[in-house]
């Protein structure tokens, strides 16, 4: 019996050196045949599962890689035919010239500060405060920073907040996320349309804006990197495609989350959900 005990591991354990070997040289396409239900069974399906994981991971480095050079291609490209035209002469070394090449330098700087965010959050180590943060001071700050952009479009930048909301969190990232969330819109809302930041007592925040609305296709995808529902458009005004992927991981790491939907009225809503640290008697939206 115990023999054929051994006999009957022999064939596994070789399947599962091979794979593991084949994984160790690069392969992560191994995958090893799963029979019965006893601890070897279970010792290949951990094996399969970690094989899946370490391919998903691959997978998604590759792509990052590649979608990191592809904005980084396009500004590189345009500020080296820029400094190629100054030197031969073909553009005259003047202040507007100048400063179409500062405007791709800082359109990389931008790319490269928000990449190194979102990998600092996505592996868990980006500082964040978890302190008491009073939402409606923080949110006039932040639109009062984005109403000249938008009155120069006709836009109406509207503020609905709830009085004596607190939340647990970092003021800084807060202000980033809703930074990001309302250039988002800027970009998506027509000129003389409408932008409204609200806030509740649930500790909540919304940006519901009066553009075209999220395409349906582009909901599951819209907080991945790089992503674009309308990639010309957003490319125009300046895009870097990550500034959703980093609003949804600086709330996820204050133990939040961003969601998105199009609202029954028309437009697309994003709503920022926080820790809730106090709540007083105030209005709702």
């Amino acid at each position: 019996m115990a023999l054929g005990l051994s006999a009957g591991l022999i064939h596994p354990i070789r399947q599962l050196t091979r794979a593991a070997g084949a994984m160790s040289a690069g392969d992560l396409s191994q995958r090893v045949a799963i029979r019965g239900r006893d601890e070897m069974a279970d010792l290949g399906r951990t094996f399969n599962q970690m094989a899946n994981s370490l391919q998903q991971s691959e997978e998604r480095r590759r792509s990052m890689t590649a979608d990191i050079a592809h904005e980084l291609r396009t500004p590189l490209a345009v500020q080296r035919a820029q400094i190629e035209a100054l030197l031969d002469g073909v553009n005259s070394l003047t202040p507007e010239n100048l400063n179409a090449i500062l405007a791709q330098n800082d359109l990389l700087t931008r790319l490269v500060g928000d990449l190194r965010i979102l990998a600092l959050a996505e592996a868990g180590e980006l500082p964040v405060e978890r302190v008491p943060v009073d939402l409606p001071p923080l949110v006039e700050r932040v639109v009062h920073r984005f109403t000249p952009a938008a009155a120069e479009r006709g836009i109406q930048l509207m503020v609905k907040p709830a009085a004596g909301v607190q939340v647990w969190g970092d003021p800084g990232r807060i202000e980033q996320i809703l930074g990001n969330l309302i250039s988002n819109a800027l970009r998506y809302t027509p000129e003389s349309g409408q932008i409204q930041v609200s806030t509740s007592l649930a500790g909540q925040l919304r940006v519901l804006d009066s553009g075209p609305g999220i395409p349906p296709e582009a909901l599951p995808h819209i907080f991945e990197r790089f992503y674009r529902a309308e990639r010309s458009r957003s490319r125009e005004a300046g895009g870097s495609g990550l500034g959703l992927a980093i609003a949804r991981q600086l709330a996820r790491a204050m133990g939040g989350d961003v969601t998105a939907a199009n609202h029954p009225t028309g437009g697309a809503e994003f709503l920022v959900e926080l820790p809730i640290c106090k709540k007083t008697a105030g209005t709702t939206d």
